[in-house]
């Protein structure tokens, strides 16, 4: 078990980790955030990435045959020609949800160590 900042910490060992954080995807609320923002501040990067988790975790093509607790949604990756932007969604004990955000340099990235990792990572988060 770990929390927030262990966890993130731990993102950042990843080889080519720029930055991480823990965003609460209904508000965009930033629970905790280390190294570098992808585009300006880490608030408005969680808020921004919040939007897009939030599309993911709702979306009906991704939600269909959908039943259990928590979001259909998994993972989401987004590749750009620089690097990966990782969301891995997880359950909270409250209303809503959270994700662990990580965003690779991807020349110096393995992006399938990398999302092995995020899944370690998210199982071992406490967020209480």
């Amino acid at each position: 078990m770990s929390g927030i900042d262990e966890c993130l910490l731990r993102a950042m060992a990843l080889p080519g980790a720029r930055g991480a954080a823990l965003v609460e995807w209904i508000s965009g609320l930033a629970l905790g955030v280390v190294g570098e923002a992808a585009a300006g501040d880490h608030e408005t990067v969680a808020a921004e990435t919040a939007g897009y988790a939030r599309a993911t975790a709702e979306h009906p093509v991704f939600t269909a045959g959908h039943t259990g607790p928590g979001p259909a949604a998994e993972e989401a990756v987004v590749l750009t020609r620089t690097g990966y932007h990782l969301i891995r969604f997880l359950e909270a004990p409250y209303e809503g949800g959270v994700f662990l955000y990580v965003w690779l340099d991807r020349a110096q990235a393995n992006l399938a160590l990398a999302l092995r990792r995020m899944r370690e990572l998210a199982e071992e988060l406490v967020v209480a």
